[in-house]
């Protein structure tokens, strides 16, 4: 057989694994998580800026996208050995033994020092440092204290709710009364979110000690959150930042949120547990679209 011959032969199989190995890595990186992560940082960066500069905004995109995926891994390379332990999470690439957790590390802290280095370089000392932070309390924070207390859910929301600061910053160099208020939204926002998915997913999660929801008063606090939620909301149309289609539509979508909070109880029924969980994953696309559609800076 000739030698092209057996090129021709392998190179499907080469192909496979290609496609395999990028497949692990971008569920290393929770691709569809970190694209929500990064939508919500380019609302911050429309928002503030005048006018778009491609080649900045792309810079920004691609920083923001390597921090966001690289602290995603961190954390998988952190709670390995509970993603085995859950159905949820025991074929990622870890547990499943496709990866390595060194070759993971070495990979996440490649695309971390990247990302970070674009974003200093490209969208500023404020923008850099607030994408440092965020990585920092989601990994050193956020991660390991999501096994000793329910109050891991405030870290968690404070990081996720950096990106649309960074968006601002990159473009104005600071942050104004908008970019805060897209950081509440946000940051409320993670409770009813998180407390859902730990709902939906208590047999797993009772494995591993896992102690994202409420001890006490679930019910109560989930629809204080949502009810927080609709009024911070709202401070954008309030303070002449946003206009009355925003108005109209947050009101409405934040007080869908809350009906479903109060539907979601003590958080024991599944089905109400992923209505709520459905629910918030609509409304926070739906709301930053509203927002950049009647959003503007004051």
């Amino acid at each position: 057989m000739s030698v092209r011959g057996d090129v021709h032969l392998a190179s499907p199989g080469w192909s496979f694994e290609i496609r395999e190995r990028m497949r692990d890595y971008a569920q290393l990186g929770k691709a569809r998580l970190s694209s929500m992560v990064l939508m919500s940082a380019l609302v911050g960066y429309w928002l503030a800026s005048s006018e778009l500069m491609l080649g900045h905004l792309l810079w920004f995109a691609i920083g923001t996208f390597l921090v966001v995926a690289s602290a995603n891994a961190f954390n998988q390379v952190v709670e390995h050995e509970s993603d085995a332990r859950m159905r949820r999470t025991a074929e990622r690439p870890i547990p499943a033994g496709r990866l390595r957790r060194s070759e993971v590390f070495v990979a996440a802290s490649v695309c971390s020092i990247a990302g970070h280095a674009i974003l200093f370089v490209e969208a500023g000392p404020l923008c850099g440092v607030l994408a440092l932070a965020a990585t920092v309390i989601y990994v050193l924070v956020y991660t390991p204290m999501k096994s000793r207390s329910a109050w891991s859910t405030v870290p968690g929301a404070v990081s996720g709710a950096i990106p649309p600061l960074m968006g601002f910053s990159a473009v104005q160099g600071s942050l104004g009364p908008l970019a805060w208020s897209l950081f509440t939204i946000l940051f409320f926002w993670q409770f009813p979110h998180t407390w859902a998915i730990a709902a939906a997913y208590r047999d797993d999660y009772a494995k591993i000690g896992y102690r994202a929801m409420p001890i006490r008063g679930t019910q109560l606090r989930t629809v204080a959150a949502c009810v927080l939620l609709l009024l911070v909301s709202l401070v954008p149309a309030m303070g002449g930042m946003a206009g009355v289609v925003y108005l109209v539509g947050a009101s409405v979508l934040g007080v869908l949120l809350v009906v479903f909070a109060a539907r979601f109880g003590d958080g024991t029924a599944r089905v109400r547990a992923v209505q709520l969980l459905v629910a918030s994953l609509f409304y926070l696309p739906l709301v930053l679209a509203l927002l950049s559609f009647d959003g503007k800076v004051v």
